[in-house]
């Protein structure tokens, strides 16, 4: 790693906190990437019945039929 670079990352870690999110814009925007999405997936626990997953679309119509 170049000294500039060491030093660039000596300055950033001395940098109090609120000032890290304009930095890192002007930092992003220098690299002209997009930003990057996290797409985080839903995770969920279920405890159902062992013939649940067979029913599953049943039970998925009776539900938008009960919301209506």
């Amino acid at each position: 790693m170049s000294v500039m670079r060491e030093e660039l990352h000596h300055l950033v870690d001395r940098l109090p906190e609120e000032k890290v999110a304009p930095l890192l814009r002007l930092v992003r925007d220098q690299l002209e990437e997009p930003p990057v999405v996290r797409d985080l997936p839903f995770i969920g626990m279920l405890e159902a019945e062992p013939d649940f997953a067979e029913r599953s679309e049943e039970i998925l119509r009776a539900e938008d039929n009960h919301s209506l």
